[in-house]
């Protein structure tokens, strides 16, 4: 995710695999193209999640856009998350 949000929302942070606040506001930035309408202070919480559910939905997600992330709803994401064009 972090290399991701590096390439598109302006992360400046390390890729470290372990998300912190820098991670979940760059995350919270590109989520407003999903729909995210919250303020960007690097707190994730169910709007950001609800966003990156309808993301996720674009990529094999077939459940509630409820604001928790399942399994499910994981998957989707990583399935975004793992294409080529973000290595």
């Amino acid at each position: 995710m972090q290399n991701w949000l590096r390439i598109t929302a302006g992360y400046p942070g390390p890729i470290d695999g372990v998300p912190g606040p820098n991670t979940y506001a760059a995350l919270q930035r590109a989520m407003r193209a999903y729909g995210y309408t919250g303020p960007i202070d690097g707190a994730p919480g169910p709007n950001t999640w609800k966003a990156v559910q309808r993301l996720a939905s674009g990529w094999g997600y077939t459940g509630p856009i409820d604001r928790v992330m399942g399994p499910n709803s994981w998957r989707g994401f990583a399935r975004f998350l793992n294409q080529d064009r973000w290595d």
